[in-house]
Formats: structure tokens, C-alpha cells, sequence
């Protein structure tokens, strides 16, 4: 998460938990994990003595489960059986949602149509073939009343020559035109400004994206790796029926 704070009570759902009990689980997870995990909020589950911890450990946010006692651990997703709802998926897409919504037009790459119908964020990284792939059908997916907003993830991290060519896409005159020469493997000058692209590769952790293309819905749900234009129309049709 890009904004952690830090308060003697957490309010979370109606719920208190003092600061004492975060200590508690953050003394349990310090046993098995590096000592510098933050825990962001602790949330009451369906599973009576089963805890929701939201922990960030310097990569991203990440949901455990824990004992009320912080003895145990659960390792997996929460799966709601009556309902057939992944409630572990469910969470991380407020997660997601909440986090996007943070980032404006100004802090993004935007490929719009006339009409859009859908809007999808994409992180992608320039060196990436499905990345190039998706870009090269830019206007199918416009065509289709598709809009895409760009946010770039440097699989390689940010002090990588992928990082460097967002940076010269971003501080470019017209990004747009810029990003199209990028995906099509031409050297975009090299420029040096005020950018946002390690508040995206940040983003990207958090939302938890690990390979690109990673797409991400307005509602959070995450859709990782290239989808052709009529198949992700067609996906995106099927959500919005829900």
C-alpha cells in the first residue's frame, strides 16, 4: 500500500483492535518472516478465531490468516462454499480498486476511444513481447469501445534499461506517440523529469502483478497476461453482467 497509518487503534468493519494485539501478530509473523513487515489491519473473518491480517513486507501487500492467539498460520485463500465466492480474491480487489482510484489521468499513459464502453488499466513493461503484442492492437481493443490506461512495471526492477525507456516514454512530448515507437522496439530519446513510474512499479506490487501484461478491471479484478480484443470484449461483457 502507498499510504500505511499508523494509529493506537485500528477501526476496521466496525471492529477495535488495540495496538497491543497488532503487536501480538507482528511479534508471531517476526518468527518466520524479515523483521521489517508492517501489518496494515487486522479484520474479523467468517472462521470464528481466524484473523485477516493485512501485512506489507516491502513488495506489496499481502493477506494472511492468522489464530486470534497468533500461534497459527494459514497458508491459502478463504473460500466461501454456500456462496462460491473466493473471499481472499474478493479482498484483494478493493484492494486494487482503492488503489487505482488513487492514481488520476495525469498519472497515466491513456489510449481512449470515441466511445469507450470498458476501461481497463494495463502495467506493462516495454521489453515485454505480449506487452508489444497487445500495443500493436491498440485500435482493435479502441474499436471495440475498449479504453486502455498504461502504467508501467519494470519487470527488471527500476534500476534496469526497462525502467530507463519508461522514464524517456513518460518525459516525452507526446507519450502517446512515444510509447507506440517504444513497443515497436525504436529508441525513444533519452529525456530525464519528474515521473511516476516507481510510484507504478510500486502500485504494481501492491496490486500484485508479477508478469506483464497484467490487466486490471475498474472493479479490481485482475485479468494477468495478453488477451486478443474480441476475447477480452468478450470477457468484460461477461463481468458486467454480474
Amino acid at each position: 500500500m502507498n499510504k500505511l497509518i499508523t494509529l493506537a487503534l485500528i477501526v476496521l468493519t466496525g471492529t477495535v483492535f488495540a495496538k497491543n494485539d497488532i503487536e501480538k501478530y507482528k511479534s508471531a509473523l517476526s518468527k518466520i518472516t524479515a523483521s521489517n513487515v508492517k501489518i496494515i489491519s487486522v479484520d474479523d473473518t467468517p472462521l470464528k478465531g481466524i484473523k485477516e491480517v493485512l501485512v506489507d513486507g516491502g513488495r506489496g501487500s499481502e493477506i494472511l490468516y492468522l489464530s486470534e492467539d497468533g500461534k497459527y498460520i494459514v497458508n491459502g485463500t478463504l473460500f466461501d462454499i454456500e456462496n462460491r465466492i473466493d473471499l481472499t480474491d474478493q479482498k484483494k480487489s478493493v484492494l486494487r480498486k482503492d488503489l487505482l482510484a488513487g492514481m488520476g489521468d495525469s498519472q497515466r499513459i491513456n489510449f481512449y476511444p470515441e466511445k469507450m464502453e470498458y476501461h481497463v488499466t494495463v502495467f506493462t513493461d516495454i521489453d515485454c513481447g505480449y506487452c508489444r503484442k497487445l500495443h500493436a492492437e491498440m485500435q482493435q481493443y479502441n474499436d471495440l469501445g475498449i479504453g486502455v490506461s498504461y502504467l508501467f512495471f519494470p519487470r527488471a526492477g527500476l534500476k534496469s534499461g526497462s525502467y530507463d525507456k519508461a522514464v524517456n516514454v513518460w518525459c516525452a512530448a507526446d507519450q502517446q506517440e512515444a510509447m507506440t515507437l517504444a513497443k515497436a522496439g525504436e529508441t525513444v530519446e533519452p529525456k530525464s523529469c519528474d515521473n511516476p513510474i516507481t510510484e507504478h512499479y510500486n502500485a504494481g506490487l501492491s496490486a500484485g502483478v508479477s508478469g506483464t501484461p497484467a490487466l486490471v478491471l475498474d472493479n479490481g479484478t485482475m485479468m494477468p497476461g495478453y488477451l486478443p480484443p474480441a476475447q477480452l470484449k468478450q470477457r468484460l461483457d461477461a463481468v458486467n453482467k454480474k
